[in-house]
């Protein structure tokens, strides 16, 4: 189906040379190294391709969005260290629908805290895109997925605000679209989906946003409401988006049950060195 590729194949393509990825953090957990939950849901990449690990921190934020706020599955601050030593970044994943004043200067802490050069900020709402980009000027800004940039006349709009912007996963398959495209090295494809590339609403996000801002809940998924094609995990065709011009990518983590299991015995293994360690059993040094 349009520029999905079949599972076989993608561990080899996805190491097309010249390609770099932002990955998701959304099954990170606080005992375990960032280094090696990147090896265990990201290991059909060399780690020198991952450009930046996108998601929330520990420090909360009424304008997080996206995915709902768990600390237990954020990047810690021993993360962010372990990542900084191998000179990736982190992307900040502020995708709230909902702006105003009060979350914002709540949020400033989290801000200062990573401006720097290289780190970015995800945003859905252009009103916190334009306070960022001028009180935090350091950050790169990323146009959410969940804006639904799906036209050449969006895509100008928003790039005169945002450095990055990223597409919905179903506009990997539009070849004319993405050909139509003038600046395709500020564009951000998805290399991989689930749900999300067959859904017709994305209501969840909205949702998400809602309850994250402390609002009324006014919309759920739309699996039950509007039918969908199920179409799993996906993978896209990296190296044929490389040869049109792209080069930067967004993975989800779409693991087997096999990489969430040696997550979590990881995970148990720290626990019990830990225990081990203050009782002085000597165990699991």
């Amino acid at each position: 189906m349009g520029n999905t590729i079949d599972s076989q194949i993608y561990r080899r393509v996805f190491k097309t040379p010249g390609v770099r990825f932002s990955v998701s953090s959304r099954h990170v957990r606080p005992k375990v190294s960032i280094m090696d939950y990147l090896q265990i849901f990201y290991m059909y990449l060399d780690i020198h391709q991952i450009e930046s690990v996108f998601g929330s921190t520990i420090f909360p934020s009424r304008l997080y969005g996206g995915r709902p706020f768990h600390p237990n599955r954020s990047l810690t601050d021993l993360h962010i260290r372990e990542l900084e030593e191998r000179g990736i970044n982190i992307s900040l994943t502020l995708t709230n629908h909902y702006f105003d004043e009060d979350a914002y200067n709540h949020t400033r802490e989290l801000l200062e805290r990573h401006h720097k050069a290289g780190n970015s900020v995800i945003c859905v709402n252009d009103e916190l895109a334009g306070r960022i980009k001028r009180d935090f000027p350091g950050y790169t800004l990323k146009a959410s997925i969940v804006k639904q940039i799906d036209t050449i006349e969006k895509v100008e709009r928003y790039l005169e605000l945002y450095d990055l912007v990223v597409l919905p996963m179903d506009k990997n398959d539009d070849d004319a679209f993405l050909r139509g495209i003038k600046e395709k090295e500020r564009i951000i494809l998805f290399g991989n989906a689930n749900c999300a590339y067959a859904c017709p609403a994305r209501t969840c996000y909205l949702m998400i946003s809602q309850r994250q801002a402390g609002k009324p809940v006014t919309t759920a998924c739309s699996r039950k409401q509007m039918p969908r094609l199920e179409m799993g995990n996906v993978y896209f065709d990296i190296k044929k988006f490389k040869e049109m011009g792209f080069r930067h990518f967004k993975l989800v983590p779409l693991s087997p049950g096999t990489a969430n299991n040696a997550l979590r015995y990881l995970n148990r293994k720290r626990n019990r060195g830990e225990k081990g360690e203050m009782t002085g059993g000597g165990r699991e040094k």
